[in-house]
């Protein structure tokens, strides 16, 4: 091999293993957030307001209003495509199974919404630790947001 020839295979060479060194900065997917453990509602918001408990009182954050065998409830997301819903370490009525109800769940548009069983939501926040679901229209809607 000539000098050059034998320089620039060692340029290559060096960047091949360079660049095959990098790491990838991408993170984790959406799935494997949304699938990496269970997820606890942390706030229920509506808007406008609604009477979520009969009680003649519109509120905004619904949480705040709900009894704590409801709060501490569980959504646990599987890479399968099902969601469990679980009732937490509190249940409202002790004779109730533990899981609640099993639905599926899936991405839509480029992973910018969600649905859940029936209910389609636009995806506001997905992280390692905050879930953010806005579901309804203009004129009616609740932001979910659950936590780890």
């Amino acid at each position: 091999m000539t000098r050059f020839t034998k320089k620039a295979a060692l340029v290559i060479l060096t960047v091949a293993v360079i660049a095959g060194c990098k790491k990838n900065d991408s993170g984790p997917s959406k799935t494997q957030l949304l699938t990496s453990g269970s997820w606890k509602l942390t706030s229920d918001y509506f808007d406008p307001a609604v009477d979520v408990n009969g009680d003649g009182h519109p509120v905004n954050e619904a949480i705040t209003v709900l009894q704590p065998c409801f709060t501490d409830n569980l959504l646990i997301f599987n890479a399968n495509g099902t969601a469990i819903r679980d009732e937490g370490a509190t249940k409202c009525n002790p004779a109730n199974p533990q899981i609640i109800e099993t639905v599926n769940w899936k991405f839509l548009e480029n992973e910018t919404k969600i649905i859940v069983d029936e209910d389609t939501g636009e995806l506001l926040e997905l992280s390692a630790s905050v879930l953010k679901i806005k579901i309804g229209d203009a004129t009616q809607s609740v932001t979910l947001t659950f936590s780890h």
